[in-house]
């Protein structure tokens, strides 16, 4: 039987300071089949990312993405409905056909 390793435990070092992270800072946010997703957050600088792990035939694959959000907060986050591109021509078409400051439309939204 092989031995798979975890894939978390590639999450040697902290980009930003070098040091060695903690796996009790690591939380995995999806997994499926050969993909991870994580957060990981760096004990030392307090710096955090989000983490894409791939196992494929060629090896493992990571790709870092540097956040401000907590672990909770990316909990919270990961997985919600993605923004469309009808989203976005939605929004385009509101913001056009207002006069005025961008600014100003903002602070009445609220």
């Amino acid at each position: 039987m092989e031995n798979k390793p975890n894939q978390a435990d590639f999450l040697a070092r902290c980009s930003v300071c070098e040091s060695s992270l903690d796996p009790a800072n690591v939380i995995v946010l999806n997994e499926k089949e050969q993909k991870t997703t994580v957060h990981v957050t760096c004990a030392k600088c307090q710096s955090a990312a989000i983490v894409f792990l791939l196992n494929n035939q060629l090896g493992m694959v990571s790709v870092g993405i540097a956040t401000d959000l907590d672990s909770s907060e990316v909990k919270s986050k990961f997985g919600m409905e993605a923004i469309s591109s009808d989203d976005i021509i939605d929004l385009h078409q509101f913001v056009s056909s207002e006069k005025g400051d961008i600014m100003q439309l903002v602070r009445n939204s609220k």
